[in-house]
């Protein structure tokens, strides 16, 4: 990875890198990242290691949704927007949170902010307790909710045997990736409570997050679940968060959901361009 980054970088240059794995922006360290780089799961102080191999370079080291966040915020937020966050569902699920008042993305003493695809699972769906997530824990977030959860989710309701015959699948989830759209056009049964069981942990996120902080006044979604299935996942989302489930939640009228809420397109947000600004201290990041 290092002699690959420092090899596409000018001399002298500053680069900026969108990288997709939990890093601590304080210091560049990456935690844990085995899609990356295998079983290994020890943190790596990648940003030291550039600037040793290359010290003429600038390196500009974010995450990959704390980068898509600062486009998000350059696109979508308007004036008097105090707080804006950025959630991605895709093969994990990370959000991230700018202040706007501040023109800063806070983060923790770790130099983290808004890990929740590793937060415990709020759903009413008593099947789906005990998936794993691909950390290795059980009933997190992303057991069912991201790509991969959608594919256990399917496999746990008895969905993925109904579409292959039982067959195994030679590519994993292929298959289920290959029926689901047009299933939920054909409004299948099995695809709506399959859509209703995986986005219902976002909308209670969601909805916790509105409730603990009543500036979050705009919150962008992306990342491939969102917009692979599109307009079935956002009407999905905003049906469940239209529903009242307390005096503390009393649910969100449409035109609530217009003004604060936006599920973002294919390439609508771009994380290169985000990185860019951040390295530009558009949005800086403190703890």
């Amino acid at each position: 990875m290092v002699e690959l980054l420092c090899g596409a970088a000018p001399p002298a240059a500053c680069a900026a890198i969108s990288f997709g794995a939990a890093i601590d922006h304080l210091t560049g360290t990456v935690y844990g990242s085995a899609p990356l780089w295998g079983a290994s799961a020890e943190p790596y102080d990648l940003a030291a290691a550039l600037r040793h191999r290359r010290p003429d370079v600038t390196w500009i080291l974010v995450n990959d949704v704390t980068a898509a966040l600062a486009d998000f915020v350059s696109a979508h937020a308007r004036d008097g927007v105090r707080r804006v966050g950025y959630l991605t569902v895709s093969s994990g699920i990370a959000m991230r949170t700018a202040d706007l008042t501040r023109r800063q993305i806070p983060v923790d003493e770790w130099g983290l902010q808004g890990e929740v695809g590793h937060l415990p699972l709020m759903t009413r769906t008593a099947e789906l307790a005990g998936l794993t997530c691909e950390c290795g824990e059980r009933d997190h977030l992303a057991s069912v909710a991201s790509g991969p959860g959608i594919a256990r989710a399917a496999e746990r309701l008895g969905i993925t045997a109904g579409i292959t015959g039982g067959e195994e699948d030679p590519e994993g989830t292929s298959a289920l990736i290959r029926w689901l759209p047009g299933a939920l056009d054909a409004r299948d049964p099995r695809a709506q409570r399959l859509l209703y069981c995986c986005v219902e942990p976002i909308a209670h996120l969601i909805r916790t997050l509105w409730c603990v902080d009543p500036h979050l006044d705009l919150l962008g979604l992306g990342g491939g679940v969102v917009t692979g299935l599109g307009d079935h996942y956002t009407n999905e989302l905003r049906r469940q968060l239209a529903a009242a489930t307390s005096y503390a939640d009393r649910g969100r009228s449409q035109r609530w959901l217009d003004d604060r809420l936006v599920c973002c397109g294919p390439d609508e947000v771009d994380g290169l361009r985000g990185a860019e600004l951040i390295g530009r201290w558009d949005l800086g990041i403190a703890s």
